[in-house]
């Protein structure tokens, strides 16, 4: 991958999502293109009262730093466009710029965990990579029109993000800048597995319409092999 490296996969800010059935082995591959990234990463899972996870996941480790990871439930994370139109509203009557305007009440209709993610981030230097793993949890909470102008108003506000969905099937892929499909059939047997780029980076190995194993992505794969 000496064209397109974990470190600048995410460098500018993008919108990435990683989806596919195995659950264990979407975290680890997600974990190795944002380990290297120089801006680091913050990981909020989407997390279910009953949720068990399985021993080789990721999320069973110590890999991921205790003050890089959160979990969620996913009412914390429903979005509050009214909450956002209210203030555009009121804000209208003062001299301040139509633009400036709209873009804090973008920022209002964040969910209140997101806004309190986003306020805590480093105002200087690379923006961290916004992982969220469990995202296919969200589904019901938003409908396809809402999941574009989210995304978006994430990475303008925050940094890059990238959203591990744990389903074959994404309603909404197509408002992400990078789509990436993984095959597998768990992390015992990540070498084989198949990286397919559905919409991928303009240089590098991960350009749109390729697939790759595993084994064969570095240094995708040397992060894995330490682990897995």
């Amino acid at each position: 991958m000496s064209a397109a490296t974990p470190s600048d996969l995410f460098d500018p800010r993008v919108s990435v999502i990683l989806s596919g059935s195995n659950r264990a082995l979407l975290n680890w591959v997600a974990y190795s293109l944002v380990s290297h990234h120089r801006g680091g990463f913050v990981w909020g899972h989407v997390r279910l009262p009953d949720e068990i996870l399985e021993d080789d996941d990721l999320l069973t480790t110590d890999v991921l730093p205790p003050e890089r990871f959160l979990t969620v439930s996913p009412s914390e994370l429903v979005p509050d466009n009214f909450r956002g139109n209210v203030a555009l509203g009121g804000l209208a009557r003062s001299e301040a710029e139509e633009d400036s305007l709209r873009r804090f009440a973008d920022f209002l209709s964040l969910p209140d965990q997101t806004q309190r993610l986003i306020s805590e981030l480093p105002g200087e230097g690379p923006a961290p990579v916004l992982v969220l793993s469990g995202a296919h949890r969200l589904a019901p909470l938003y409908t396809p029109e809402l999941v574009g102008p989210t995304i978006r108003r994430i990475v303008e506000f925050g940094g890059p993000v990238l959203i591990v969905w744990a389903e074959s099937r994404v309603g909404a892929r197509s408002e992400f800048d990078r789509i990436l499909l993984l095959g597998s059939d768990g992390p015992k047997n990540w070498k084989d597995a198949v990286l397919s780029v559905e919409r991928g980076w303009p240089t590098g190995p991960l350009t749109t319409g390729t697939e790759h194993r595993l084994g064969d992505l570095p240094p995708v794969a040397s992060v894995l092999a330490r682990h897995l």
